[in-house]
């Protein structure tokens, strides 16, 4: 049967695929991307109508009738494969590796027990969205666009970790592809090979995040990378340009909360983009803003809508509250420290994001005067440059005022997720700057492909030779960086079982049963690196036990034990150091080992 459902599942995809691109009439690239956002949005809404089931099974069918469109359209000889170039080769190359790769990935970092993968379990259990009653759940107001989709993908191909992270990759590679859109003359493969060098490049950014979690902290710069990729590309075209542009930020802003602020900068890239067209009335050109503009955020206000009906009076995370005290929220007396803090910490010589934007912004420079002073040539980069940098500010003054009014007390003093939210910006930054950069470099060709044919496609045999060395170049830069990757993605995993997520599932298991344990749970494990005081076992442990009744102690004597008995139904020794000596049952076996260690009969 399972078999059954993932032949389906794949079928139904590529039917998908093949609608989208042959009624939609949406350029290649962008296929996957825009497919995958059209499903996650209709889930999205029979999830809030209480039909996340049926809607996942509906998808399903209307891709398999796709499917046998598409098979009629082969019989009758109406569909021809394009050759395969090289970019598509090494392209794909990729994506199989890092599709065998992801289906051996284990989740690593511990928020994917706090949310991103405890939503999409109690989900694949449930079949709906979590509400007041579930305890699991504990952020219930973080959008689930994201988690739709995974949902998805694993109700019909299995709900391993390695299937979740794959449902979610497959986004960011439909995102990569997307980004080579704006390439428009496709037999220059410098172009595709230089844009391929930033991207991999984007990982050095990506290690507080990897591809390895459901964070989505690394999605939504790519998802706003596809969408002004698409606008570039697709102006010519407005309404469908509107649409799918609108569609794509529809989604980053259910991805999570901030998601809007990167559907901001693209709104303001597509509004200008609009302005400057010619040839458009007036009228048509502000209908067609607004138009997309309300359908970009009907997805996000209809998920505040719901939030507000489904769990009020219920404290959430992530709440304004400007100073008030009886808020999560920090204290007006703490607003100086925090902005100090947060200061040095942007400014830190240690901060990944800061290092990378000093460097994208020497490199562009250096690149605008080399080709000004060398090759004659303006180029783009540098008023992309100045975009791009009052962009970073203005995000980051966002993200302070996320600390200040909205972050929880205990969160905003230690700046929680910091290097990830700045990480984050700087993603889309780097790539903006590599996306102009690769269509200065189109522009700048003294000899041009596009419609006149590859019979003398560069001005003399020593350009010739200057641009296969940079492809070389390029292609060895871009490889290198993948391959550091990759190699870090593996080491990772090799130490697994070591990890607090892998000790705990030898231990305890991963437990899918439909009704949560309503048993309570003592895990005594010790605080190193702070696993215990920040809450990390607490999460992994609710995770992998699918009870929310647990709590967590550093410490076991023997002055314990007995109310210890008492209150709990099961004991969980994770770490063999928080057991101290005299440490024994009533008949007098002393635990001083690793195990799960039943208390009551039942």
């Amino acid at each position: 049967m399972e078999m059954i459902k993932g032949v389906m599942f794949l079928a139904s995809m590529w039917g998908w695929l093949f609608i989208v691109y042959k009624k939609g009439k949406v350029p290649v690239l962008f296929v996957p991307v825009m497919t995958s956002v059209g499903i996650s949005l209709f889930l999205y809404a029979g999830a809030l109508t209480g039909m996340l089931n049926p809607s996942s099974w509906l998808v399903v069918g209307a891709g398999l009738l796709g499917f046998g469109f598409f098979i009629k359209n082969v019989a009758e000889k109406n569909v021809s494969f394009p050759a395969p170039t090289l970019f598509s080769v090494c392209f794909g190359s990729g994506i199989l590796i890092f599709t065998v790769l992801t289906l051996g990935f284990r989740f690593e970092h511990y928020d994917n027990f706090s949310h991103w993968a405890m939503i999409v379990k109690s989900m694949l259990i449930t079949d709906q969205l979590p509400d007041a009653r579930n305890q699991l759940v504990t952020f219930k107001n973080y959008p689930p666009g994201c988690a739709v989709f995974i949902y998805y993908v694993c109700k019909f191909l299995g709900n391993a970790q390695g299937v979740m992270l794959l449902a979610q990759n497959s986004i960011l590679f439909s995102c990569f592809l997307a980004v080579f859109g704006i390439i428009k003359e496709k037999q220059r493969f410098l172009l595709y090979s230089f844009l391929g060098m930033g991207c991999s490049l984007l990982s050095y950014l990506n290690l507080t995040i990897r591809i390895n979690n459901l964070l989505v902290d690394f999605l939504l710069p790519l998802l706003a990378m596809a969408a002004i990729a698409f606008v570039y590309q697709s102006l010519d075209s407005l309404w469908k340009t509107s649409l799918c542009t609108a569609l794509i930020l529809g989604f980053t802003c259910i991805v999570k909360n901030t998601g809007i602020v990167f559907a901001g900068f693209v709104l303001a890239y597509y509004i200008w983009n609009i302005g400057k067209k010619k040839g458009i009335a007036a009228w048509i050109k502000a209908v067609t803003v607004c138009m997309t503009v309300c359908l970009a955020l009907i997805p996000y206000v209809v998920w505040n809508l719901y939030v507000r009906c489904r769990f009020s009076g219920i404290e959430q995370k992530f709440q304004l509250a400007f100073g008030k005290q009886e808020s999560l929220a920090v204290s007006k007396e703490q607003y100086g420290q925090i902005t100090e803090e947060f200061v040095k910490a942007a400014f830190s010589i240690s901060n990944r994001a800061i290092l990378a934007f000093f460097l994208c912004n020497i490199a562009a420079v250096l690149a605008v005067l080399f080709v000004r002073i060398f090759l004659k040539k303006q180029w783009k980069l540098g008023r992309v440059l100045i975009v791009v940098d009052l962009m970073t500010i203005v995000y980051h003054i966002g993200i302070l005022g996320l600390y200040l009014f909205s972050m929880p007390e205990e969160e905003a003093v230690r700046l929680a997720g910091f290097d990830r939210y700045a990480c984050s910006i700087m993603v889309l930054a780097a790539g903006l700057l590599f996306m102009q950069a690769t269509i200065d470099m189109e522009h700048s060709f003294a000899v041009r492909i596009e419609g006149n044919g590859t019979y003398r496609a560069f001005s003399s045999p020593a350009a010739k030779l200057r641009y296969q060395y940079m492809v070389l170049a390029t292609m060895m830069i871009g490889v290198n960086f993948l391959y550091s990757e990759i190699n870090g993605l593996l080491y990772i995993q090799s130490n697994y079982s070591q990890s607090l997520a892998g000790r705990m599932e030898t231990l305890a298991g991963d437990r899918w049963q439909e009704e949560e344990d309503q048993r309570k749970y003592l895990v005594a494990a010790s605080d190193r690196e702070g696993q215990v005081s920040n809450g990390e076992v607490f999460y992994v442990s609710r995770y992998f036990l699918n009870a929310p009744n647990v709590e967590v102690t550093e410490r076991l004597d023997a002055g314990n034990m007995d109310e210890i008995k008492k209150e709990y139904d099961v004991l969980i020794i994770l770490d063999e150091s928080a057991v101290h000596s005299g440490t024994a049952d009533v008949e007098n076996a002393v635990w001083n080992r690793s195990g799960v260690y039943p208390l009551k009969d039942n």
